[in-house]
């Protein structure tokens, strides 16, 4: 049984509001055949269906997960993921994603050829993507970013970030190039979250540095393992990751994005003048 609730103020912390939001309650009771939720209050306590496996309200995010990793996940919706289905980009053409293992080559954006040196996989069942909307994927229709990309539908989670080129970029910037997660571009035509809540495997693939792939043909970043995006992986991802490959873990911490990431308050801004102006997202 796997139970999905997310920080929502990143605390680190699960307060009773939290759990409520998890299970779509209010505070009330409520059943289901993969959880029991009962008693509102600082008193509420989530059950697994056997009752032998409790969280109670209040209890640290941390200490659930390394603790109880069988029976809690955290929220991925600020991994950076690809669906099932995406073709990337290779020296020997596009590749769905999912046909892809680690040792096998990736091209990037500047034409590079890249090792994948760890891939994941998390599947996100249709009843998680009901009651958890923060894990249901943005949609980026086909030439929705402009330059005919993505060249056909394009779905990842609401924080993986697309490269975005275009003279509002440089003009605020100072680069043409800025990285922007998929949620920051849901007002803009042709994106949105996809309202239809069904079952989702989720990819994501680390490299040995932060690069910017070909996803369907647009640029979308690889994993870049900061601290927020491994507080969202489970802890035997990161175990695997920091045993494996604690060189990769270093690098790119050192090193930083691939690409300028502006603040949440400029982004928003940046995307206004788009809307605006009418001016597509990757300029030609």
């Amino acid at each position: 049984m796997v139970i999905t609730v997310d920080d929502l103020d990143g605390d680190g912390f699960i307060s009773n509001d939290e759990w409520d939001a998890a299970v779509s309650g209010d505070g009330n009771d409520i059943g289901d055949t993969t959880y029991l939720y009962q008693d509102g209050g600082t008193s509420g306590i989530l059950y697994s269906t056997d009752v032998t496996t409790t969280f109670t309200v209040g209890q640290n995010v941390t200490a659930i997960r390394a603790a109880m990793s069988n029976h809690f996940e955290a929220d991925i919706s600020a991994v950076v993921c690809f669906a099932k289905g995406t073709q990337i980009a290779t020296p020997a053409g596009p590749q769905r994603i999912e046909t892809l293992a680690e040792g096998d080559m990736v091209l990037t954006a500047n034409g590079d050829s890249r090792e994948i040196r760890w891939i994941g996989c998390r599947e996100v069942s249709a009843f998680e993507m009901l009651h958890a909307p923060k894990l249901r994927p943005v949609r980026i229709r086909a030439g929705a970013l402009g330059n005919q990309l993505p060249e056909r539908d394009l779905l990842v989670s609401r924080q993986h970030r697309i490269l975005i080129r275009s003279k509002i970029a440089e003009r605020m910037f100072g680069t043409k190039e800025v990285l922007i997660p998929a949620i920051k571009l849901v007002e803009c035509t042709g994106i949105a979250v996809d309202d239809q809540p069904c079952a989702l495997e989720y990819f994501h693939i680390l490299l040995d540095d932060h690069e910017i792939l070909l996803a369907n043909g647009a640029p979308a970043e690889s994993l870049f393992t900061g601290p927020e995006a491994l507080k969202s992986l489970s802890p035997e991802a990161v175990e695997e990751i920091a045993t494996l490959f604690p060189e990769v873990l270093e690098r790119i911490a050192l090193q930083g994005p691939a690409a300028l990431v502006p603040s949440n308050k400029k982004i928003n801004r940046m995307i206004e003048r788009h809307l605006k102006n009418d001016k597509k997202l990757i300029g030609s």
